[in-house]
């Protein structure tokens, strides 16, 4: 009795357990130390996917992550289902798709992607086909049926409010007052939206236009034109406008995707620190000769990424390596090329040619994602600029490639 009062003194009982305590962590850290595995295996690395891409299947498009260019080939199994043409882009990891009357708001959770806060609805034929953040509480939602650049708070996924742009339609004389708010990009506090100005269907105005709106404020200053190229965007997602490194804004006119006569399709510029076109400056590709593609020329760009250094990837259409008269379904005819902009030229890539229907790109790093459909099968082939070496066909699809973006 006298031993055990004694041992638990309070002095003599902390000096025997940190003793203790030393004793057994050593021996615990030598033991380790010389076996091959712990006694506990460690628990599963988290995957990341890195991209997310649609693809179009019938009258569907399935919408899905995956981790890299490395698995090889892409089913549906745990795609999301949304009517075919739904448009997807990217924010802070978040995904947000619209099926042109709805925007729905995703995160990837263990290899799917689950939603996120409220469904938007939009008004009927809205055709919401551009999301532009401001941050984390503002984005700008272009509902080219409307005339309206909606409001959204991408966070609660709520509508805070709508710029409608009616006054600046060209048609309003004729009882058209939607001047078709298309893609935008913002640049010192400012959102400059394209708008393509239709006047029917098929049919545009001539030159180019871009509203100027206060991102404070919500409130249109001017609208912008040029009368050198038309149709400041075409009326789905294409990659543009962007922003170089100079800070310069570059905008790719259309022209009615060279079925109008009488209007031009090519890029124009706003230079940093100025909110009107640039006068000296203006890029069009149809006037370009361009080497190994049946015709030598282009009658528009589709869809194109900015790569750095001047550089546009895109996809060209080529009326020469079309069926006469064009077969849209097969027809191959539209080629991936670079295009420097500050040189004004254009270098066609090694890679085959895609159909219409299954032309996306996108950036990765240093390296551009290209999904089409060639003759070597779908799906997405990589090329590495710094070399100018390609991986082809590196991830099969089980459908129609159609948008692709890293998840950042």
């Amino acid at each position: 009795e006298l031993i055990i009062i004694n041992f638990f003194n309070q002095n003599t009982m902390k000096h025997y357990f940190l003793t203790a305590a030393i004793m057994l962590l050593t021996t615990v850290g030598l033991l380790s130390c010389d076996k091959d595995s712990p006694d506990t295996p460690p628990a599963p690395a988290k995957t990341e996917m890195v991209f997310v891409h649609s693809v179009n299947i019938g009258d569907n498009t399935y919408v899905s992550v995956f981790k890299d260019m490395n698995v090889g080939s892409l089913n549906t199994d745990n795609a999301l289902v949304m009517p075919k043409g739904a448009f997807s882009f990217v924010y802070k990891g978040k995904v947000y798709i619209t099926d042109t009357e709805h925007i729905y708001k995703y995160a990837q959770k263990e290899g799917k992607l689950v939603q996120e806060g409220n469904t938007i609805l939009l008004p009927s034929g809205a055709a919401a086909m551009y999301i532009t953040f401001a941050s984390d509480h503002k984005a700008y939602v272009s509902c080219s049926g409307l005339g309206k650049v909606i409001i959204i708070n991408p966070t609660t996924m709520e509508k805070v409010g709508e710029i409608d742009l009616a006054e600046y339609s060209l048609g309003k004389a004729a009882g058209d007052n939607n001047p078709e708010p298309a893609a935008s990009v913002i640049r010192d506090g400012i959102l400059y939206v394209a708008l393509s100005q239709m006047k029917s269907t098929y049919v545009c105005e001539a030159g180019a236009y871009v509203a100027l709106i206060d991102t404070k404020t919500d409130k249109p200053i001017k609208v912008v034109s040029d009368p050198r190229v038309s149709m400041a965007s075409g009326e789905s997602p294409a990659g543009d406008p962007f922003i170089d490194e100079k800070g310069d804004i570059y905008f790719y006119c259309v022209a009615m995707f060279g079925y109008q006569p009488g209007v031009k399709e090519g890029f124009l510029r706003i230079k940093k620190g100025e909110t009107d076109f640039d006068k000296s400056y203006c890029f069009t590709l149809a006037d370009v000769d361009l080497v190994g593609v049946k015709g030598n020329k282009t009658s528009y760009a589709y869809m194109k990424v900015y790569g750095g250094n001047g550089k546009v990837y895109a996809y060209l259409n080529i009326p020469g390596a079309a069926s006469n008269p064009p077969d849209y379904v097969h027809d191959k005819c539209f080629q991936p090329f670079e295009i420097n902009l500050y040189n004004k030229s254009c270098t066609k890539l090694d890679l085959s040619a895609t159909t219409g229907w299954a032309a996306t790109l996108c950036k990765s790093g240093n390296d551009i994602i290209f999904g089409m459909s060639t003759d070597q099968g779908m799906g997405y082939s990589v090329y590495h600029p710094a070399t100018a070496t390609y991986e082809i066909l590196k991830v099969k699809t089980a459908g129609a490639p159609y948008f692709v973006h890293e998840l950042r």
